[in-house]
């Protein structure tokens, strides 16, 4: 008790505006509860990453998305994302299924791929009334084991893919040199318009680049074109 309550009080200390919060009432969302039904196998690590995504169906309550990164629709580990649309308590209304079979999204995925590390939120980038969501892939082997991949879809508002770009060490204009391992697509990040052209930029994460030494890890700025495809970049090692 006495470790929780210094753990409370530097909390404190180093915040004047810092509170502590109790949970009112919360809402569980998995296999068979939470109004998500059936559609999960075991080992298929739901939850792995979660973000906010915004009322995307208009309903007027926010929604989420969710990854399940060793989904094996189409293949072992590929990964897939839900979307979640909710209730008012939190529980699931209805949801989408993103993975190599399902949600209109064709793109290439392979064993290991891992395809939802990450998932970002990233408004409408290109200023063509769609929302789009950043998915970290970053085992995709893409140029090489473990190179790894950022995914943009482009969202209708039933949550089903509009149109994607992958940018990989192989696709979406990005000639960036990755290295085995890199791991590139960890995390990614809307930037807002950084280069002033009216289009958003987004910044991607390689946790394991070695740039100065072994795992020291690197972020790439991306600017990006119209289809999302990558104009220039900027490395940050």
């Amino acid at each position: 008790m006495r470790r929780l309550l210094f753990i409370t009080a530097l909390f404190f200390l180093n915040s004047t505006i810092a509170q502590i919060y109790d949970v009112a009432v919360y809402e569980k969302i998995g296999f068979e509860i939470g109004g998500f039904g059936e559609d999960l196998d075991t080992e298929d690590w739901f939850g792995y990453a979660v973000e906010g995504i915004g009322d995307l169906n208009g309903d007027g309550v926010n929604d989420v998305a969710v990854s399940a990164i060793k989904d094996d629709d189409g293949g072992f580990n590929h990964g897939a994302v839900y979307i979640l649309f909710l209730n008012l308590d939190g529980s699931v209304n209805s949801y989408q299924k993103i993975s190599d079979t399902e949600g209109n999204f064709d793109g290439q995925l392979d064993e290991w791929d891992i395809f939802g590390t990450s998932i970002s939120y990233l408004g409408d980038l290109n200023n063509d009334g769609l929302i789009e969501i950043g998915v970290g892939a970053e085992y995709d082997g893409d140029g090489g084991y473990w190179h790894g991949a950022a995914w943009i879809l482009s969202l209708n508002v039933d949550g089903a893919v509009h149109s994607y770009t992958k940018i990989s060490d192989t696709e979406g204009n990005f000639n960036a040199p990755l290295d085995d391992e890199d791991v590139f697509g960890t995390d990614i990040e809307s930037i807002g318009d950084l280069d002033g052209d009216g289009l958003k930029d987004i910044a991607v994460s390689a946790r394991r680049d070695p740039d100065g030494g072994s795992d020291r890890g690197a972020v790439y700025i991306l600017f990006l074109n119209s289809d999302l495809s990558v104009k220039n970049y900027q490395k940050i090692s």
